[in-house]
């Protein structure tokens, strides 16, 4: 059965009073895990509810359901990231969160940032028509295509496709980044980059 808002929020209740069996509780479960931002609020509402009652009754909640509700919530890092072990990140397909850049159909979902070499690395998703600003490289920018068309430049103008890889080293200029069909760029840049006035 597909998972639905309305069906996440009665598991979430049923979770919380640890009622979920079996299959029913891995699948909600492995949505905890996925960082399913539904199924975490959800489940923390009604963890928080159940906590409350249980209080007006001078009851003690169950340990065991605590318990892993907060094993799975610290299986989450920011922004949608599991965390399978220590020093192990991983986002899965459809994860994390794509924020407005500024500019009209430019969106930015950050994989990593490196304050010490003030490198970061993130995937740039331009809708069909849209344009991302020149901006002249402080470090070395490396992209890969993940998805779509991308043009850069004027003279002369660079047009990549899903699959193909760009570098550009510290110094150069980019000219205005444009797509015709839209595109999904992989993009390891430098946060200092200077950028032309919009």
């Amino acid at each position: 059965m597909a998972s639905t808002p309305e069906r996440i929020r009665e598991q979430a209740v049923l979770y919380a009073m640890g009622a979920l069996d079996g299959a029913e509780r891995d699948e909600f479960e492995r949505l905890l895990a996925a960082g399913n931002p539904t199924a975490l609020s959800e489940t923390e509402s009604a963890l928080s509810a159940a906590e409350k009652i249980t209080e007006l009754f001078d009851a003690r909640p169950r340990p065991a359901v605590k318990e892993r509700l907060m094993a799975a919530v610290k299986a989450v890092g920011p922004g949608g990231f599991l965390q399978p072990e220590p020093g192990v990140s991983v986002l899965k397909l459809g994860g994390g969160r794509w924020k407005p850049t500024g500019h009209d159909g430019v969106t930015v979902k950050t994989l990593h940032v490196d304050r010490e070499t003030r490198m970061l690395t993130s995937i740039l998703r331009l809708e069909p028509g849209s344009r991302y600003p020149s901006h002249r490289h402080l470090g070395t920018e490396q992209c890969l295509v993940l998805s779509g068309d991308v043009r850069q430049g004027e003279n002369p103008v660079m047009h990549l496709f899903a699959g193909d890889y760009e570098k550009a080293e510290p110094g150069t200029l980019h000219g205005d980044i444009t797509s015709e069909t839209g595109c999904e760029l992989l993009i390891i840049s430098c946060l200092d980059d200077e950028y032309a006035s919009a």
